[in-house]
């Protein structure tokens, strides 16, 4: 009997889990990510990944911080899926996306008449809604000072007031943050208060760029080109050596984002099996980072910045470059020549 006994509490245990699930998931408060779906053949995130895995048994406030479209998220919703809270809600705000005020209601909540259009019984926020979960702060940069000093009293005394409210109510939450700025030289001016970076900073992870780990650029982007050519319906099933060598060529200021941008603009225009540097190329025609041709320079000067500035972008790959330009590969030795332009090396 006690084994039958033992049994049925584990079912209902099971059922009780799948409910709370299924319940997250209708408010959209789940985490989706895990470790093992961040592509990577680098060392470095490998490195992270361990550290953000030994972060995940712990409750201390996580700092993740790298640039724009590094990952930040991702890791945030893999901590908290390896973590004891995995359970419970993940509960995600973009602190730039939203005005002084309306972020303020949004994280505290507020209470009945708080203000004109108050709902009639109040709001909870989303420290409340976060209740025995996570909560992930990004851009935790651009919380304005007057709110910051907000987000410090939740930190240490793990209570929240509404607006218009003068209760206190109890929240058990870990919080992740994350920033792609210098918090330190945000503080040095004046916008980042010191003692709320030292309570954020306990344990931190910084996420390289892809420019520092550019062993991860082929199978990020052979992963984005399986994905896309499913969603398209196409068969395409590689790239060609000289669309790998231009991708790894990239500077990627973007990161993964624009790395993605490039195969799936390149996925809808192939017509072959294979993705070629002509493919590729298009991406940057109407971004800052394309060569932008002055008018008022002469038919010579514009080829020759626009030769300069091919040959950086391919490290020097001629081959590369002379595809991309659409001449041939002695065409581009005289014209280097004709201008005098000096030869990187590859």
């Amino acid at each position: 009997m006690g084994a039958v006994a033992t049994f049925q509490e584990v079912s209902t245990l099971m059922k009780a889990e799948l409910k709370i699930r299924s319940q997250l998931y209708e408010n959209g408060f789940v985490a989706n990510y895990r470790f093992e779906d961040i592509i990577h053949k680098s060392d470095k995130m490998s490195k992270c990944i361990d550290i953000a895995k030994k972060y995940a048994q712990l409750d201390s406030t996580v700092l993740i911080f790298g640039d724009s479209g590094t990952g930040k998220e991702i890791f945030a919703q893999s901590i908290h899926n390896e973590s004891k809270r995995k359970n419970s809600p993940f509960v995600a705000i973009n602190c730039a996306a939203l005005p002084e005020n309306l972020l303020e209601s949004e994280l505290f909540g507020y209470s009945e008449g708080a203000f004109t259009g108050a709902r009639k019984g109040g709001k909870a926020g989303l420290f409340e809604l976060a209740h025995n979960g996570t909560i992930f702060l990004d851009e935790i940069s651009e919380i304005p000072l007057s709110l910051q000093s907000k987000l410090l009293r939740v930190i240490q005394e793990k209570k929240v007031m509404r607006l218009g409210d003068d209760k206190l109510i109890p929240v058990n939450i870990r919080i992740i943050c994350a920033t792609n700025k210098d918090l330190l030289q945000e503080i040095k001016i004046g916008r980042f208060r010191k003692d709320l970076f030292y309570r954020i900073n306990i344990l931190s992870i910084y996420l390289p760029s892809l420019r520092e780990r550019k062993e991860d650029i082929i199978p990020l982007a052979e992963y984005f080109l399986k994905n896309c050519s499913l969603k398209m319906k196409k068969c395409i099933i590689g790239f060609t050596e000289d669309a790998k060598k231009y991708l790894l060529s990239l500077e990627y200021q973007g990161n993964v984002r624009e790395l993605e941008g490039i195969i799936e603009r390149a996925c809808a225009i192939c017509d072959n099996k294979y993705i070629d540097i002509e493919d590729l190329i298009g991406y940057y025609e109407n971004t800052e980072e394309y060569v932008d041709i002055s008018k008022e320079l002469t038919l010579e000067d514009q080829e020759k910045k626009l030769i300069i500035e091919t040959l950086r972008e391919t490290n020097g790959n001629l081959t590369v470059a002379s595809k991309i330009l659409g001449i041939h590969r002695t065409t581009l030795l005289r014209k280097i020549k004709k201008y005098k332009i000096e030869r990187i090396n590859s």
